[in-house]
């Protein structure tokens, strides 16, 4: 079986869709990757859905997408799927996301919102991806509550035993704001050993192609350390 990635956020909205089809489109260079959206709320998942954007951004056949549950209203998935009269069996997402990954190298499988975001009653994404044995890749904002909303996520994770992988800073603006450099050295400074990869705010032409250029502050994460000629090499 191949590692499993959940990629989670400090929040919704903080740019998971961007940064997992990001990831996988470095790792399909060298592997077999799959992107799964666990629960999509709010959105058709072929039409303007995650699974759609996935399919978009990476614009490469190769990598498998998947949509596990998918409800109409945008909530919380456990509020989406009551709301929707039905229900979510957890043990069916965790099955589904595992029979994935044995026939991947990486699989990447985005959340809803934050980590402790309900997915069934008792079961949130802390526990899928307890459940899965998968690393954490933490999505966040590079704006003010950016800490606050971070070193919450983090030590909500390390309380329960999930190692993170990296922080991935999206939507850094190419002219930087005091804001967002005195964010980027607080950070670098509470977590020294902890990989953090800023993408920059794109725009939408790039953005449809991935055209994003990461830094890497600190250590690159291990997962991506086999491919840091690649990466180093993709435009802006």
């Amino acid at each position: 079986m191949g590692k499993i990635l959940l990629v989670t956020g400090t929040d919704t909205g903080v740019g998971k869709t961007v940064a997992a089809a990001w990831l996988a489109k470095i790792l399909a260079s060298h592997a077999k990757v799959a992107l799964v959206k666990a629960v999509q709320t709010g959105a058709d998942p072929l039409v303007d859905g995650d699974e759609a954007s996935y399919k978009s951004l990476t614009n490469n056949p190769a990598i498998a997408t998947y949509t596990l549950a998918s409800f109409p209203e945008p909530l919380a998935p456990s509020i989406a799927a009551r709301r929707a009269g039905k229900k979510i069996s957890p043990t069916t997402i965790v099955q589904r996301c595992l029979a994935i990954a044995k026939g991947h190298d990486f699989t990447i499988v985005e959340g809803a919102g934050g980590l402790l975001v309900p997915i069934a009653k008792g079961f949130d994404f802390a526990d899928l991806a307890k459940a899965l044995k998968a690393s954490l890749v933490v999505v966040i904002r590079p704006g003010l509550g950016t800490l606050n909303h971070t070193m919450l996520t983090v030590e909500a994770a390390e309380r329960r035993g999930l190692h993170i992988e990296a922080l991935i800073l999206n939507g850094f603006s190419p002219k930087r704001t005091v804001v967002e450099v005195e964010n980027l050295r607080f950070l670098r400074a509470r977590y020294p050993k902890l990989p953090l990869i800023t993408l920059e705010k794109a725009r939408k032409a790039q953005l449809a192609k991935l055209h994003l250029k990461p830094g890497v502050y600190g250590a690159l994460p291990p997962l991506l350390q086999r491919l840091a000629r690649d990466s180093s090499r993709m435009s802006r």
